[in-house]
């Protein structure tokens, strides 16, 4: 199936399924096939926050290219309620590890750059654009560049982007891994009570079992790649999610039994 953009109507968030898609790449001397994903199934549910962990390579990003239609898997299918999306662009809000701003746009055009790619250039987009940045502790920025704000504000610029596009489902493909670890904290505050207060439909790649855990209410642990899904795990705390949750002994104790399975999963390869 050809790769093709789809611009998608602003409704309620779908559910997302990705139903058991094998992945893989040939090598760089080509007479070799390597395998990336293996049977990966998941769910984002309407206004769920989901998270996936793995090791490192394992094909977490690789997994959000085929849901973002930028690589078409050998088998499976990604759909957005009941319609399949296999390999088609333009359905998904997407923010990579770096924010990827660019330098020669303000922090309001910035913001508005996934809007206007899809055609809506209107003044209410503007007005909801700056009161987002209000919102967010960044109105005295809406006239600034890139290059004249810190890492974190950068990644809230990023996120206000993802969070403004037309598409209804969000990937976040380890956002914060490039931050500091304060920076990291405060933005994952930040991020949840952003996200608490819109509950939009969230697919959140991430290497720190931490975060998961205080970010989701689902999570999916991969294994080694070929990554094949090892634990689903419905995450138990009540929201509001505080930051008190990671001194709870039934947080620590997650914490503790998805560190020991990823070490397994490690030493089984």
């Amino acid at each position: 199936m050809s790769a093709e953009t789809r611009v998608p109507s602003a409704t309620a968030d779908p559910r997302l399924t990705v139903e058991a898609v094998d992945a893989g790449f040939p090598t760089s001397t080509g007479d070799h096939h390597l395998p990336v994903l293996d049977g990966v199934s998941l769910t984002v549910e309407p206004g769920e926050f989901v998270s996936i962990i793995g090791p490192s390579g394992s094909g977490k990003s690789t997994l959000l290219h085929v849901i973002g239609g930028l690589v078409t898997p050998e088998h499976g299918r990604v759909l957005l309620d009941d319609e399949d999306i296999t390999a088609t662009r333009g359905h998904i809000s997407y923010m990579p590890q770096q924010p990827a701003l660019l330098p020669w746009r303000s922090v309001l055009r910035n913001v508005l750059l996934a809007r206007e790619l899809a055609g809506i250039r209107t003044s209410e987009s503007v007005q909801e654009a700056r009161d987002w940045l209000t919102r967010t502790g960044l109105d005295g920025f809406a006239d600034a560049y890139p290059r004249t704000l810190s890492g974190g504000m950068q990644q809230r610029v990023a996120f206000l982007r993802a969070l403004l596009a037309p598409q209804r489902v969000m990937l976040l493909d380890e956002p914060f891994s490039a931050l500091d670890a304060l920076t990291r904290a405060g933005m994952q505050r930040w991020l949840l009570r952003l996200w608490e207060e819109t509950r939009r439909s969230v697919l959140f790649i991430t290497h720190n079992i931490e975060e998961a855990l205080l970010l989701s209410d689902t999570v999916y642990v991969l294994s080694e790649r070929p990554a094949r899904v090892v634990r689903r795990l419905d995450v138990p705390f009540t929201r509001p999610r505080r930051d008190e949750v990671v001194d709870d002994p039934a947080f620590i104790a997650l914490r503790r039994e998805l560190t020991d399975l990823l070490a397994t999963t490690s030493e089984a390869r």
